[in-house]
């Protein structure tokens, strides 16, 4: 045809037009380009015809529209060289959103629609086609549908000719400037025009066959009809007619054949273009044939037809032939559904993967058409709507305006040329709340590798356009360009972009390594990867029976794989999988990477329930626990060890403002055993909770009338609020636990008696540490000494004896700093704390609010003598410590002296009156460290009776040890092992990570929860508060999750790599289909795969 220029916009079913077109641009001589979308392909194509040479554009249905701007005025100026438009619809939406019947924009913009039939005849018509334009002055749409552009057929072709460069262009203003007066002169032309071209239509018509009854066919059907017609031998009896030119159609020739038919069967996909046309023609020339097809209901007005659809509609409408077989029964299961997926090296699955292991679910995904798409489904799951090329910019502006939320875009580099700029310009103007994130791979890869505007790494030499530099350029601000493999890169990308405000722009860069391979010749294989199996899924915890069971969940996996992601290297530790070093120092052996990582996740539920199964008392230890967790935190050399008590309370918390108890334990049914326990504080309430959990009947005996013991009477309720205590005793009591008060051991309760007369199976003692120690200081100075009380009393109902009064405490532990800020509180006029060591051991967060609350820290210094007025009292002599001279001393004036230099168990109750109960030296009760035995084989002690740790939460742990140790002695091993007890901090029989070193991409500061300023605090009111829900999950996503994970799936539930396979439950990887990328490797939490070694040669 000699055509001197051609292009076009790659989209299946077009693609391979315009592939062909720069195969043969070369050996042709002719212009071929890869336009950036259908609008220019079509202008550049125009403006090589008004030059004088041929023209070519080709595009698929979609794209257009895409060119309907410029596709609406061309008829009215005309051509010059012939101009041809391809384009390829989509019948069934094989790979399309829409099945579009772009005919109808030839009688809407008034230009010749051809319709082939074959590829054969495809091939005649554009030959024909571009006589057609010339001779009428118009642009001619070559309508061809998937069937046509990807069947195969016998093509007659001649030499090829080289193309024409054109005759040049000529200046006519009046022809090609349309303005109004022009355009209105332009528009009674094309009447002109058109008619020419009908005699084109009415030249091209075919017809075939003999009968009275007629087949009118247009498309891809018309060879499917012929096929048909001499496969059931009816061509003598129907007539078969071809319409190559579906507008404007050959009126002359069908009315002719009309004349002559009883009934016809119109048969074109997709809308009724053509029948409506013959409906018209023979109501407006009184045509008495009955016009049978889609408005008849004799065809389906959608898809594409099959020859079973045809048969169909010749047997039931014409009356010929018979109707379609059924399909044999078969009793084999279909076969799977097999839906396309990312190639295994694909890097926009790790820019997917990276995206929503950091935005999570709460974010919308608006995605783009192209390889791309691929990421809406499962598990990537990131493409909430599709709609078409480079709109997903414009849809996430959109709805993040209307509802506040930073949205999540993805465009492809091709669609981000195509029509991804303005868009991007637009929500830069507008200062839209929008993550723009552009996969940029150097190649146009899904509609067959044809060259991006881009270009982007490892496409040398394409001339690419940066895209970041583009971006900077319309006014971005935040722009950042990463290899997605590359996961810490990526993850730490897209949490800054996350966190910023306005529109971040995020080019992830990197090869399409099937491009690579095809230009390249290497392969993409580099080496595959092996899961260890022992490794995957496995928990550090269970080596101890501690493991959660929980069912495994998808936003906890991402939040996983990000928390691994972010990870640079990794030092020491010894072997995986391990316990994490803040569950190893949690007394009660806690999944704390589980429950942060569901906070993370905001799964509030799960966190509670990881929290709950195994602390009793979750209100009282989230606001007093000494975390040493915390301490342990590998962080803590990074940028602050994880808030991981505050997580905690912020969990806590949350469950408490539910309708409903969100976390109810499995209680086994009763088994007749029971147990006394003795003693109301957190060991005895952890035992009592314990054991009513194993079917026990249980009695709490407390010298007090109300439960709590230490917790109530020693803690302030401004670090520990009253309601927060309740919540956790009632929580014990409503599992059936009785509670009996004011009952002591010594006098009314005996031990003796609870196992024989009250019939008790078992006895825990547990009646904690309530004697203070004596500060027998000497008085000197004469009358006025200040008054002296032990922290305990005070703190207990004497805290407003401090009311107007200087007052020094003596004491730096906790109960030291709680006295003290309870006299600030209270209005003591000056609070004093002084502390023989030279550091305070309280939290070291009690001491800043005391200091906070005005209390004088004085350590290093010891009390000498309580001074009188004649002394220069009221007040108390101290003396640096270690110093001998008076000169080193100093009388701090005070008119109260609170006593806080610790306290001892009250073993007094139990010395001659309890045979067979052996106590320790100091009067401990001697027990076996693991179980908390007595040497009375039925008595059990725990908490501040036995030697150790003292701490809330060390009470708890002994408490539930011992409940186990009661549970083993009555029930057995087997019985009891189900729910094992938390063992010692440090000694966990599983590997350690103590020694862990990371090194992480990001850095991010503690977050803290909010604090009553110093001047608004007061003895009842909580001065901590609760981390906010943002605040909590960004904290959340500190934690670094270093123990390994029974529950993990991540691998195949997140990434979605087809290399991965299920095979007998278990998770390997396929080395056939695995390429070596390494992505899996970087963000395993097991740290379960590794590269298979090279064999040794």
């Amino acid at each position: 045809a000699g055509v001197g220029f051609a292009t076009g916009y790659p989209g299946t079913p077009s693609s391979e037009v315009t592939d062909s077109f720069a195969e043969l641009s070369d050996e042709a001589g002719g212009v071929f380009e890869y336009a950036v979308n259908e609008k220019i392909c079509l202008e550049l194509a125009f403006g090589a015809s008004l030059a004088g040479a041929r023209a070519i554009c080709a595009m698929k249905h979609l794209g257009l529209m895409v060119a309907g701007d410029p596709l609406s005025t061309i008829p009215y100026v005309g051509v010059r060289g012939g101009l041809v438009v391809v384009a390829a619809g989509d019948p069934s939406c094989l790979t399309s959103p829409n099945e579009q019947d772009q005919r109808h924009l030839g009688r809407m913009l008034h230009f010749p629609v051809l319709d082939p039939s074959t590829p054969a005849e495809a091939r005649s018509l554009t030959m024909a086609a571009f006589e057609l334009s010339e001779e009428s002055g118009l642009p001619v749409l070559l309508r061809i549908t998937t069937r046509v552009a990807h069947c195969r057929g016998v093509v007659p072709v001649g030499g090829l000719p080289r193309g024409a460069r054109g005759a040049g262009f000529e200046r006519d203003k009046r022809r090609l400037v349309p303005i109004p007066a022009h355009a209105r002169r332009m528009r009674v032309e094309l009447k002109g025009r058109m008619e020419r071209a009908k005699g084109w239509s009415e030249r091209l018509f075919e017809r075939e066959g003999a009968g009275k009854v007629a087949i009118l066919a247009a498309g891809a059907p018309a060879a499917t009809a012929a096929d048909l017609l001499r496969e059931l031998g009816l061509e003598e009896r129907v007539v078969l007619a071809r319409l190559p030119v579906v507008h404007p159609l050959p009126e002359e020739r069908i009315a002719g054949l009309l004349a002559e038919m009883e009934a016809v069967l119109v048969v074109e996909e997709l809308s009724g273009f053509v029948e409506d046309a013959l409906r018209a023609l023979c109501a407006e020339r009184g045509l008495e044939v009955a016009v049978h097809g889609k408005r008849s209901g004799h065809l389906p007005e959608e898809h594409e037809y099959r020859p079973e659809v045809i048969q169909r509609g010749v047997h039931v409408a014409l009356g010929l032939g018979c109707a379609p077989p059924r399909a044999p029964a078969s009793d084999d299961a279909p076969p799977p559904a097999r839906p396309p997926v990312l190639c295994s090296a694909c890097p926009h699955r790790a820019t997917f993967f990276a995206a929503k292991a950091v935005f999570g679910d709460e974010h919308l995904y608006f995605n783009d058409i192209g390889c791309y798409t691929l990421g809406f489904a499962p598990p990537l799951d990131c493409g909430d709507v599709v709609l078409s090329m480079g709109s997903s910019i414009s849809l996430a502006s959109g709805a993040s305006r209307v509802g506040g939320e930073r949205t999540v875009c993805f465009i492809g580099d091709s669609t981000f040329f195509h029509a991804g700029m303005p868009a991007l310009l637009d929500a830069i103007r507008q200062g839209v709340e929008v993550v723009v994130v552009v996969m940029d791979n150097g190649i146009t890869a899904m509609t067959g590798f044809q060259e991006s505007a881009g270009g982007g790494r490892g496409h040398e030499g394409s001339g690419g356009v940066p895209i970041g530099g583009v971006a900077r350029a319309l006014g971005a601000g935040h722009v950042e360009v990463f290899d997605p493999t590359d996961l810490a890169e990526a993850v730490s990308a897209f949490e800054r972009a996350r966190d910023g405000k306005g529109v971040s722009v995020l080019v992830a860069e990197s090869p399409c390594p099937v491009h690579m391979q095809r230009e390249t010749g290497e392969p993409m294989h580099r080496g595959a990867f092996q899961i260890d199996p022992a490794l995957c899924a496995t928990c550090g915890r269970g080596g101890c029976g501690m493991e959660c069971g929980q069912s495994v969940r998808e936003s906890t996996q991402r939040n996983m794989v990000r928390g691994r992601s972010l990870e640079l290297s990794r030092k020491g530790g010894g072997e995986e999988p391990a316990v994490a070093p803040c569950a190893e120092q949690c007394p009660l052996g806690l999944c704390i990477q589980g429950y942060a990582g569901h906070v993370a996740a905001g799964e509030y539920d799960a966190a509670l329930e990881l929290i709950m199964g195994r602390n009793p008392l979750p209100d009282s230890v989230c606001r007093v626990c000494h975390r040493p967790c915390e301490d342990a935190c590998i962080r803590g050399g990074l940028d602050g060890a994880v808030a991981v008590n505050d997580l905690k309370r912020f969990v806590i918390d949350w469950a408490a403002e539910q309708p409903e108890p969100p976390y109810r334990p499995e209680v086994e049914p009763e088994h007749g055993r029971s147990v006394a326990v003795v003693g109301a504080g957190p060991a005895g309430l952890a035992a009592a909770h314990e054991l009513r959990l194993r079917g026990y009947g249980v009695t709490l005996y407390d010298r007090e009338e109300r439960a709590g013991g230490l917790l109530r009477s020693g803690i302030p309720r401004f670090r520990l609020p009253a309601v927060a205590l309740e919540r956790d005793i009632q929580r014990i009591l409503d599992l059936g636990v009785r509670f009996e008060g004011g009952k002591a051991l010594g006098t009314g309760l005996t031990l003796e008696g609870l196992l024989t007369d009250d019939g008790h199976d078992a006895v825990f003692l547990a009646i904690g540490a309530h004697r203070p120690l004596a500060l027998e200081l000497p008085r000197e100075g004469g009358e006025g000494a200040p008054i002296v009380l032990d922290a305990l009393r005070f703190l207990d109902g004497e805290t407003r004896a401090a009311e107007g009064r200087e007052v020094v405490v003596v004491g730096g532990g906790n109960a030291g700093i709680d006295a003290a800020r309870g006299a600030a509180l209270a209005g003591a006029t000056r609070v004093t704390v002084i502390e023989r060591e030279s550091g305070l051991t309280a939290l070291e967060h009690e001491i800043g609010c005391a200091a906070d609350e005005g209390v004088a820290l004085r350590p290093g210094w010891e009390p000498v003598a309580l001074v009188g007025r004649e002394g220069g009292g009221p007040g108390i002599r101290c003396r640096e410590s270690g110093s001998t001279g008076s000169e080193r001393e100093r009388v701090i004036r005070a008119g109260l002296v609170v006593v806080a230099v610790g306290q001892e168990v009250d073993v007094g109750a139990l010395a001659d009156r309890e045979p067979g109960l052996e106590l320790t030296e100091d009067g401990r009760v001697a027990v076996d460290a693991t179980t908390g035995r007595g040497s009375h084989g039925r008595i059990f002690a725990g908490g501040d009776m036995i030697p150790g740790q003292r701490s809330v939460i060390h009470a708890i742990a002994s408490g539930q040890r011992a409940a186990w140790g009661i549970d083993r002695a009555l029930r057995g091993e087997a019985a009891a092992d189900h729910r094992a007890p938390p063992p010692k901090p440090g000694a966990w029989p599983v590997p350690s990570l103590a020694g862990l070193e990371i090194e992480r991409r990001e850095r991010t500061p503690r977050h803290r929860p909010p604090e009553l300023p110093a001047a608004e605090r007061s003895l009842e009111r909580e001065v901590v508060g609760t981390l906010p829900e943002a605040r909590a999950r960004a904290e959340a996503r500190r934690c670094m999750l270093c123990g390994g994970c029974a529950t993990c799936r991540a691998c195949v539930d997140t990434f979605g790599c087809p290399a991965f396979i299920v095979q007998a439950g278990a998770i390997r990887i396929d080395a056939a289909q695995c390429t070596g990328c390494g992505v899996c490797a970087d963000f395993c939490p097991n740290g379960a795969i590794s590269r298979v070694p090279e064999p040794v040669s």
